[in-house]
């Protein structure tokens, strides 16, 4: 067997790099990395916002979130709701009803309740 002189071998690997806009990996533009942080969900279905994440979004105790699900993916946005956006959201009745006629769908209403509790 010959000795074979000391060789170095140098393996270049190809690789590319995409560039994805920010807005496309996470709901808050203002972060540089998308920021993934396990939690751990109670017996009760709750879990705890990771302080990151409640500070990227100004979330504070007492605050309302909003999720949403698309496929497998869940989306946390704060809630904002103004009185100028929650006015007439909901449709008013057809016509004002009158005391009486209150009285009678209540009267109704409890009649029926009585009758499925037996």
């Amino acid at each position: 067997m010959r000795d074979l002189p000391f060789c170095s071998l140098t393996i270049l690997y190809y690789f590319g790099i995409n560039v994805v806009p920010m807005k496309q990996l996470t709901t808050h533009q203002d972060s540089v990395v998308p920021i993934k942080i396990p939690t751990t969900v109670t017996r009760k279905g709750q879990i705890t916002i990771p302080a990151p994440f409640r500070e990227a979004l100004d979330i504070k105790e007492g605050d309302t979130i909003t999720l949403s699900l698309q496929g497998e993916h869940v989306t946390l946005t704060p809630f904002t709701s103004t009185l100028a956006e929650g006015y007439q959201s909901i449709a008013p009745l057809p016509s004002p009803l009158s005391l009486k006629e209150i009285r009678r769908i209540a009267q109704e209403d409890h009649a029926e309740e009585i009758m499925r509790k037996g």
